[in-house]
């Protein structure tokens, strides 16, 4: 198949990641993929352009793909009406035929484009949020007139996207989550983190990675760990990631809750990122962010750590309750007394990481995601794309 993914930002975080590694997998499979992104701004070193380069896929930044509520009107409708205009040329002559759209402006320039197309191609819209789809009035809309399939990665968000969305049950396919597994070997010899941080050998270390948002509920775990440390001196937790919200959400209740000494900021971690995760003995994953299947928590997992998570989104199917860690309501009481379990027992930890890391190689393969992904396009383009309010 000759597949355009459709992706309106440049930054790698999120859902980029997930996505350029499917995109990678799908190629090899025999399909012709490109990957059309924004273009980063200038001096930017990290981004999907940087990232892609040296890959099989086809990657281009011909089109601008941002949304008319970002940077001056004039120029951001210029650049709508030349995207909108040169996509539906770029599909023809390229003869795509289906186009993955990945946020909702990507949506609307790509389904526009795809529907007045020559080619026709079907229209696929990607699920990366945190809760599914909300049905507003504009998703519905989106849905309605300019998608033919969907792909959700949860359970939760299927049956959401099956239920609340205006598209048959039978074009809504889940997808299976995955990572490139080769990259996540726990028996591997790791670069000592401990020393960089200045971690004591037999300290128990608590993790957590993410972009320190308020929402993401970082002072409900520091509250719990504030109750944890008065008789667990030597636990630590690890913050590792950055945040224009970091001093509202992780600085300020720190001081506030005395916990200086037992709070590390790892900031944001690249090059030695897996050296990190090592590091840790223990995961908190609360929220998901942007990328609503929690790449974090999957990479801990596959790593071989026990993790402690919020009953929200995917968080309770990717962690089975008692067996590769715990699901909890995320108060701060549920958390420590959690937490408490894990930190004081050392034979459970690590026989709950053994199985996190167990589920992560059976059920994290990027081949049988690519495959099921790649199976659903097949059925989407099969039946073609939906009659007008079908």
């Amino acid at each position: 198949m000759r597949i355009l993914h459709l992706f309106s930002d440049w930054k790698w975080t999120g859902p980029s990641e997930p996505t350029v590694v499917l995109c990678e997998a799908l190629q090899r499979r025999g399909n012709e993929v490109t990957l059309a992104y924004q273009s980063p701004p200038v001096g930017v070193q990290e981004s999907i352009a940087s990232r892609i380069s040296g890959l099989s896929i086809r990657g281009t930044n011909q089109f601008r793909l941002r949304s008319l509520g970002k940077g001056n009107g004039g120029a951001d409708i210029a650049g709508y009406v030349r995207d909108f205009a040169g996509m539906r040329r770029y599909i023809d002559r390229e003869g795509f035929e289906l186009v993955n759209v990945h946020h909702s402006h990507d949506h609307f320039v790509g389904g526009m484009a795809a529907r007045l197309s020559k080619r026709k191609p079907v229209i696929i819209r990607t699920d990366h949020k945190r809760e599914a789809i909300k049905p507003s009035f504009g998703n519905r809309l989106l849905v309605s007139k300019l998608t033919d399939g969907i792909i959700a990665f949860s359970e939760m968000a299927w049956q959401a996207d099956s239920r609340s969305l205006p598209i048959p049950a039978e074009r809504v396919g889940r997808g299976r989550v995955a990572l490139r597994l080769e990259r996540y070997d726990p028996s591997r010899t790791f670069r000592n983190m401990r020393e960089v941080f200045n971690i004591d050998r037999d300290d128990v270390v608590i993790g957590m990675v993410a972009r320190f948002q308020k929402y993401r509920r970082t002072e409900v775990f520091l509250t719990a760990l504030s109750d944890l440390v008065r008789d667990l001196p030597h636990v630590k937790a690890l913050l590792v990631g950055r945040s224009s919200q970091i001093r509202e959400s992780v600085i300020e209740p720190t001081r506030r809750l005395g916990l200086g000494p037992h709070v590390i900021l790892g900031g944001y971690q690249r090059e030695n990122y897996l050296d990190t995760i090592a590091t840790m003995d223990i995961f908190v994953f609360l929220v998901p962010g942007s990328d609503g299947t929690a790449r974090a928590l999957r990479e801990v997992m596959a790593m071989g750590k026990p993790a402690v998570v919020a009953r929200r989104g995917i968080l309770p199917e990717l962690v089975e309750d008692t067996v590769t860690g715990f699901v909890v309501d995320d108060t701060p009481e549920n958390l420590s007394s959690a937490l408490r379990i894990l930190i004081t027992d050392e034979e459970l930890r690590s026989r709950m990481g053994q199985m996190a890391r167990q589920k992560a190689l059976r059920e994290f393969r990027l081949d049988e995601q690519s495959e099921g992904i790649e199976a659903f396009y097949q059925r989407i383009v099969q039946m073609g794309p939906r009659i007008r309010g079908g």
